[in-house]
């Protein structure tokens, strides 16, 4: 899988990228660095031949009624992501559309043929199934696509907290930050749904936990999911995905524990809390909120809440899909964390209005 990282940039991107992080690199990532530059030179002459052939069918495409799975990073986001695109009414983008953002189109063979070199059975943080088919987050094309993308912090470790308060809660960029955010990212779904042939897009895209007033400006018939889980299990596990992913595979930096475990919790509160606050001016039907325990638990159950509350057609006609899917999932195990009593005081001090307002007890 890390051999997959970035490598669909375009070179200016990448560039300003770097850039933008003044260049600071460990030197243990040093030849990471530099593959991801041969890589992204590489592959930029063929991003520029698909925006010649496709940009005018691109920019023609609709976008309607999207919908879009908020939540934390590792609050099941992703199985509930692959439950809903089981309805063949919903597009979707695939590792592969992911990977190389700017030329599935036009060479649609060779980046499925790449990805499946290099793509595990089975994802490192977590052990979920993946496949080239599989839904994808699109943010890790935005990434390749513009530096304004908190992804592109996540790689650049030290300064994720600031890459999200910046690229997904938009706070203290210019506006013309936003504004191009806005086209690129509409582009972006725009070839997708091209690709999918008109089909409603759905996303789970972490950066969107804080985005719901742009993508309600953007797409004002846009339904939204919320899903959470219990705090402490959140906090651990998107731990182990900085420490065991993230960092060793598609990073940049290095970082000390006590300041990654500080970043995670910074985050957290400022996403929570923009959400929180952002979320009230959505009306009743643009948005259900559901938690992560109970729809593991009847994922079913929950679906056809979903499509009632939020006003989504033919649960009946997608439910036979759904339910082989969940079927093949059911013996699946989440990790299991034990933590110290110190820590589990740290996260709660930072968070307990995350707990309080979720219904978790301290």
């Amino acid at each position: 899988m890390n051999m997959l990282i970035s490598v669909g940039n375009s070179f200016i991107n990448w560039i300003r990228v770097l850039w933008e992080n003044k260049f600071r690199i460990s030197i243990k990532y040093i030849p990471r660095a530099v593959y991801v530059t041969l890589m992204s030179l590489l592959f930029s002459p063929f991003i520029l031949l698909e925006k010649l052939i496709f940009d005018r069918r691109i920019k023609e495409t609709k976008i309607k009624k999207p919908i879009f799975i908020l939540g934390h990073m590792r609050s099941g986001t992703t199985f509930l992501h692959y439950v809903l695109c089981q309805d063949s009414q919903f597009s979707f983008p695939t590792t592969p559309e992911v990977v190389f953002p700017g030329m599935f189109l036009s060479m649609r063979k060779m980046v499925y043929f790449m990805v499946q070199l290099f793509l595990p059975k089975k994802r490192p943080m977590d052990n979920m199934g993946i496949t080239p088919e599989l839904p994808n987050e699109e943010e890790l094309g935005m990434a390749n696509l513009i530096p304004f993308s908190p992804n592109n912090g996540a790689y650049f470790t030290k300064h994720y907290y600031d890459y999200v308060k910046k690229y997904s809660l938009f706070k203290g960029v210019r506006p013309s930050v936003v504004k191009n955010w806005k086209q690129k990212y509409s582009y972006y779904l725009k070839k997708i749904i091209l690709r999918s042939e008109g089909k409603t897009f759905v996303s789970k895209n972490l950066a969107n936990f804080g985005r719901i007033e742009q993508l309600s400006e953007l797409f004002p018939d846009a339904k939204f999911i919320f899903i959470y889980r219990n705090p402490y299990k959140v906090f651990t596990s998107t731990r182990k995905l900085f420490k065991s992913f993230i960092i060793p595979h598609m990073g940049f930096h290095q970082i000390a524990d006590e300041a990654l475990d500080d970043t995670i919790l910074d985050v957290a509160e400022l996403g929570f809390s923009e959400y929180f606050e952002k979320r009230k001016k959505l009306k009743k039907d643009s948005l259900i909120e559901i938690c992560f325990e109970d729809f593991v638990q009847e994922p079913l159950r929950y679906m056809e809440q979903i499509y009632q509350q939020l006003g989504l057609e033919d649960f009946e006609k997608a439910r036979p899909k759904m339910e082989k899917f969940c079927v093949s999932y059911a013996n699946y195990k989440a990790d299991k964390y034990t933590m110290a009593p110190e820590l589990k005081e740290k996260i709660y001090t930072k968070l307990g209005f995350v707990f309080e307002e979720l219904g978790y007890g301290k």
